[in-house]
């Protein structure tokens, strides 16, 4: 008798389905402008309403020592007024014509998302061309917005012990790649930014050859392109950024970082180093995070939470980035756990999967995640345009975004062992321990 499927596979079958016979690379319109601002339309008029998703090719991965988290400060400048418009007409406009926004600042990009009736595209082209161009980074403005910066700086990492061992971890295991340092940047650098370099860095990345568009929803590809043509043809193009050069080294051996402070419990994490999200190893790794990390039913959580009690939680995984990057287990250890017990379990879990690999459910759970996660992410205008954006930034071909399934789908899982010995060894391993002041290991 054959088996009935689970209402979740039922739902996501017929969701998967549905998407792949409307969302279709064919329906995609690709323009450039003769500045190089690169434009891609998706028209979907089921509801009035409209993404619109400008990405700048710049984040923390283009600063340098003394300019770090430039990329996020410019992120927040960019709604503090420009010749045009001054401080809090951005957001004011939007809010009048029914529209929200917001952005994010990553490694690897900046993004500006906007969300309103299709009335108001026009105005909003005009906005966004605007500040593309205009920001004035008034005096006042320039140090009020620095000390919110330092502020949340304070907020989000110095008063936070996990962020804490994140950034020493990071900055420990990857030492020459831009990688280095967060998003957020230093506090020195922070407190010590030049208007003058700060606008120049601005006029460099903020340039349309520099720049996508991603436009999703109701509207009409021609007449929205005559209007890009309109507010963004002037804007003059500018040299071309300078390429980010550096590559890390091989790492020769395990490191350690061990952090002595106030605490109410401590905290754990290892970081291995991975491959960039177009390297074929990336698929095989972000597949193995789904049995080893995501949900109760996984193996670490299994053995430090479950059984051996040793932990709170446990997440983490690899992250989609241009160049290579980390895999990262988190593990929130209980008060008074042995940390080097933790380890250790951790150890024996992914030797586990380097020598016996892991069971056919296991992988077509991890498939099934995937093929959910994304999916799922596609059902709304701005899931579209950001996997759109975000696609064509990383991998630098938005067409990816109509393979990425099949990418997964051709990692065997014979094949998975042999991914997890290359990169889950001690040489390419970094370990982080914030330990409570007066505690012991």
């Amino acid at each position: 008798m054959p088996k009935k499927m689970g209402l979740f596979v039922l739902s996501l079958f017929f969701l998967t389905a549905m998407l792949q016979a409307t969302f279709k690379k064919e329906d995609i319109k690709v323009h450039r402008l003769e500045n190089g601002l690169k434009i891609i339309f998706y028209e979907d008029h089921k509801i009035p309403n409209i993404a619109y998703y400008t990405f700048f090719k710049v984040g923390s991965r283009n600063e340098r020592p003394g300019l770090t988290g430039v990329s996020h400060f410019i992120e927040h400048m960019m709604f503090n007024g420009t010749q045009k418009f001054g401080p809090g007409e951005f957001d004011r406009i939007m809010e009048f014509y029914g529209g929200a926004n917001n952005a994010y600042t990553s490694d690897d990009m900046t993004a500006y998302t906007d969300w309103f009736p299709s009335h108001a595209l026009e105005k909003m082209i005009e906005l966004e061309a605007d500040r593309m161009q205009g920001l004035i980074f008034d005096p006042k403005v320039f140090e009020s917005e620095r000390g919110v910066v330092a502020s949340e700086r304070r907020m989000s990492v110095e008063n936070n012990n996990e962020a804490i061992l994140h950034e020493n971890v990071r900055a420990t295991a990857i030492m020459a790649h831009p990688y280095h340092w967060d998003v957020i940047g230093w506090m020195s650098d922070i407190l010590s930014w030049r208007r003058e370099e700060v606008i120049q860095y601005y006029r460099t990345y903020y340039a349309p050859n520099n720049a996508v568009l991603v436009i999703v929803g109701d509207f009409d590809s021609q007449k929205t392109l005559d209007l890009i043509k309109k507010y963004y043809g002037p804007i003059p193009a500018q040299s071309p950024p300078p390429p980010v050069t550096t590559t890390e080294p091989p790492q020769m051996g395990r490191k350690e970082v061990v952090i002595k402070k106030e605490a109410q419990t401590p905290s754990f994490m290892v970081v291995y180093h991975g491959p960039r999200c177009t390297d074929p190893d990336f698929f095989a790794l972000s597949l193995l995070e789904k049995p080893l990390l995501q949900g109760e039913s996984s193996r670490l959580y299994r053995r430090l939470v479950r059984d051996e009690q040793l932990a709170i939680s446990v997440s983490g995984g690899i992250e989609e980035k241009i160049d290579p990057y980390l895999f990262s287990i988190y593990v929130k250890p209980r008060p008074g756990a042995d940390l080097d017990k933790i380890e250790k379990v951790i150890d024996e879990e992914l030797n586990k999967i380097i020598e016996q690999g892991i069971t056919e459910q296991e992988y077509q759970k991890a498939m099934n995640i995937i093929r959910s996660d994304f999916y799922f992410s596609l059902q709304t205008n701005s899931g579209k345009a950001n996997l759109i954006g975000a696609m064509e930034l990383l991998t630098g071909n938005y067409e990816n975004l109509f393979t990425i399934v099949d990418r997964y789908a051709s990692v065997k899982r014979e094949e998975l062992p042999a991914v997890a010995k290359k990169y889950f060894n001690d040489l390419n391993k970094t370990v982080g321990k914030l330990i409570p002041q007066g505690g012991s290991k």
